[in-house]
């Protein structure tokens, strides 16, 4: 069986950008299955990182490393892994293969020649293929790094999407069912499909920064690629060759399974609600008062593989308990009902059954648990985006 060492090199500045690393150390992990086990993973970084970011890295049991910065980023970063591969394969010369991870994979050259030279089997980690390709020459192997396993949905873990295309797909998907496509569901559409899409990172035709979703549609009708169209209560996005329907023309309809999601008259919130909603999305609605409780749930209640996009996001305090609980190999769904009964009996939890149910669905139902195995049982854990995705839900 040979032994793997993990390097991931990453700067706070990347990390500050986001709020997380640009990728899964279980992911790295996974690179390394067949025949060999990891033995370290070390994060190289240039300044402490945010204690959200350091809690996820510890509790996948990686050592964090910090070579303040005394000179340009890269050279401060390079300068630090090289001191610690130097120290770490004269301490552990059993190491047989070594995975050098980075967003900026083109600075691994070196290193990955280094180690090469030294007679270790290099494997090199990016998260974009062009830059994982430029060192390929150095290296025995290039793989992907990515931000966990996808479930059959298109994610950021694929060849990078533009937002301008995904919008135009996704309301030429709409109306080739004969739908009308509003504003409240395109937005999330979107990050269905580009699970770190932000507008605020975008500029404008003109070069403007874009401050909200607003301004993102706006630029796309000022590019021609839609029509925009706003009759009294309702928003709805049109492709830009199509004429105005009549208001009875159409069914409303949001869920990608085709079916009715709003009754006639029910309404889409104006363009600028769009917005309005994502300042509000930390607050929790309020769950209805249940006269009677419900047996606690089983495994069979539950649909683990489905995503349904009218799906309400389950509670802040709930997911955080769920992935406070939840090991990094993950828990099977039986034992982590098991698990969640138990804190709710012991007071730790105060939710009925019936909340339980609701919320542990909502998360499978937005995509917030991800299985962390390939085998049987399924073993799941909560996705480290998982507040992104319940602030904007």
């Amino acid at each position: 069986m040979s032994d793997t060492a993990i390097f991931v090199t990453v700067s706070s500045e990347e990390v500050n950008e986001t709020g997380q690393m640009p990728g899964e150390i279980r992911s790295l992990r996974n690179k390394v299955r067949d025949g060999g086990r990891v033995v370290h993973v070390e994060v190289i970084t240039d300044a402490p990182l945010p204690e959200d970011v350091l809690s996820t890295l510890n509790a996948s049991g990686a050592q964090v490393t910090v070579f303040p910065a005394a000179s340009e980023t890269t050279c401060t970063l390079i300068g630090g892994l090289m001191t610690r591969l130097h120290e770490m394969i004269t301490c552990y010369p059993h190491w047989d293969q070594i995975l050098l991870a980075d967003a900026q994979t083109e600075r691994q050259a070196s290193p990955a020649a280094f180690l090469q030279k030294a007679g270790y089997t290099v494997i090199v980690a990016g998260t974009e293929r062009a830059r994982v390709d430029s060192v390929r020459s150095f290296c025995d192997q290039v793989v992907s790094w990515n931000s966990g396993k996808s479930s059959g949905k298109n994610r950021d873990n694929g060849p990078k999407l533009d937002p301008y295309e995904v919008l135009v797909e996704e309301v030429t998907k709409g109306r080739g069912k004969g739908n009308r496509v509003l504003l409240t569901s395109l937005k999330q559409r979107i990050r269905k499909r580009i699970r770190r899409f932000d507008e605020t990172r975008l500029k404008d035709e003109e070069g403007k920064p874009m401050k909200q979703f607003k301004d993102f549609v706006t630029d796309a009708v000022n590019r021609g690629l839609i029509q925009l169209v706003e009759k009294g209560n309702a928003s709805h996005v049109l492709l830009p060759d199509e004429d105005i329907p009549e208001d009875d023309d159409e069914e409303t309809i949001d869920a990608e399974d085709g079916s009715a999601t709003e009754s006639e008259g029910s309404g889409d919130p104006l363009l600028d609600h769009v917005d309005e909603a994502e300042v509000e999305a930390g607050q929790e609605p309020e769950a209805p008062k249940e006269a009677e409780d419900i047996p606690p749930p089983v495994e069979k209640d539950f649909q683990v593989d489905k995503v349904n996009e009218e799906a309400k996001a389950p509670p802040q305090a709930f997911m955080t308990y769920l992935d406070n609980m939840l090991p990094p190999e993950g828990l099977a769904l039986g034992e982590m009902l098991h698990k969640l009964q138990e804190a709710r009996e012991a007071g730790h939890l105060e939710i009925s059954n019936r909340e339980l149910k609701s919320s542990l669905q909502d998360a499978f139902h937005n995509e917030l648990l991800e299985p962390a195995n390939e085998g049987d049982p399924v073993m799941y854990i909560v996705v480290d985006d998982w507040k992104d995705i319940i602030n904007f839900l």
